[in-house]
């Protein structure tokens, strides 16, 4: 995919290195070009200096034929800017980092079709570890499904449990998919099956619905 990313802070920088190492290719914008040629020298990403809410810098950038154009400027009507004039070259997917959920019936009339509330998400993580501290939110698919991780219960038989098994407890059973297993003992990673094992401090990766969080924080303190 040929994407354009607008602002090439800490979020902008690491989005682009994430896409670039899954060979996507990747051109920032940025207004300061000292920090343009370090993520150039340190990433080989593109980095085009110049402002990412100015029609000709977009333009140059190959707006036009980009699949995705994602906002992470500082400011919302920055990245309100970007999104619309993203919008009005056909860009089919427009991604926005968003500061103040006031903005948000704006990005969605900007023909932003993702948007990243980032006091919502940094509000739900706290409160939802705070409450649940062994269950690690790793990031909020939509409003109402997260991907977490939990370590499995050391106090949990050595000989494991099968994912089918695990599957049948009430805590696991709706709503609940096994993304993957982080074996302690091998550091190995794996896309689970019914068969595979979990063993005692293997870390388990979920998609679930926010209401089975106190079920599984349950299970685990068990």
């Amino acid at each position: 995919m040929y994407i354009v990313i607008a602002g090439g802070g800490v979020g902008g920088s690491h989005v682009g290195q994430m896409l670039a190492n899954r060979k996507d290719d990747v051109v920032i914008i940025d207004h300061d070009q000292a920090r343009c040629e370090k993520l150039y020298a340190e990433t080989g990403i593109i980095s085009l200096n110049g402002e990412a809410t100015d029609i000709l810098t977009l333009k140059e950038a190959g707006i036009e034929r980009a699949d995705v154009a994602i906002g992470t400027l500082y400011k919302d009507i920055d990245n309100l800017a970007f999104s619309l004039l993203a919008h009005s070259f056909g860009v089919p997917r427009i991604m926005a980092k968003m500061r103040h959920p006031d903005y948000a019936e704006a990005y969605r009339f900007a023909g932003v079709t993702t948007v990243c509330n980032m006091i919502e998400l940094f509000q739900n993580k706290i409160i939802m570890e705070l409450d649940n501290p062994d269950i690690q939110i790793i990031s909020q698919i939509k409003f109402d499904t997260l991907l977490v991780m939990v370590k499995y219960p050391g106090k949990g038989s050595a000989e494991g449990i099968s994912i089918s098994e695990l599957s049948q407890h009430k805590a696991f059973s709706h709503d609940c998919v096994f993304a993957g297993i982080l074996h302690e003992n091998s550091e190995k990673f794996t896309l689970p099956r019914g068969d595979d094992r979990v063993f005692p401090g293997d870390r388990l990766f979920l998609v679930i619905n926010s209401r089975l969080v106190p079920g599984i924080s349950n299970f685990l303190r068990k």
